[in-house]
């Protein structure tokens, strides 16, 4: 009887373990991250009560996305259409080609990880504050 009592409890404990690698999409929001990427630092943040992100590479954009559990989707993104180096254009293109692919996400110990489709990646950092908030002009 205790060894029944034992393995319910193992197997009642390896379930929970595996229910703590289900990512919660509330945990995206209000998060800002930056992956150093070639030619271009990329700027991702997630709102704090929308689903909606905004970011900047070479151009400032905005998107919608969709999450559940660790699949997520980002919708078109708008961007503004200004030109920079050519190294950091080219980043760009790849970023914006990126995120319609990206179908899952990681994140954990401050790293977001976006997987597209093909299994390609993109590693960003979670940072503090606002990147894009240093920049911003001020009120007047």
């Amino acid at each position: 009887m205790k060894f029944k009592l034992f393995a319910i409890g193992a197997c009642a404990m390896a379930l929970a373990a595996c229910d703590m690698n289900t990512q919660n999409p509330d945990m995206l929001k209000g998060k800002h991250f930056v992956a150093n990427q070639p030619g271009a630092t990329i700027v991702l943040s997630f709102a704090p009560d929308e689903m909606r992100v905004n970011g900047k590479v070479v151009n400032l954009y905005n998107g919608a996305y969709t999450a559940d559990g660790d699949n997520i989707k980002f919708d078109g993104f708008a961007s503004t259409m200004m030109m920079g180096e050519p190294g950091a254009m080219q980043t760009e293109t790849e970023y914006f080609q990126f995120m319609p692919t990206v179908t899952t996400y990681e994140l954990r110990d401050g790293t977001l990880v976006l997987t597209s489709d093909n299994g390609t990646e993109i590693v960003f950092t979670m940072v503090e504050s606002d990147p894009l908030a240093a920049n911003a002009a001020p009120a007047e």
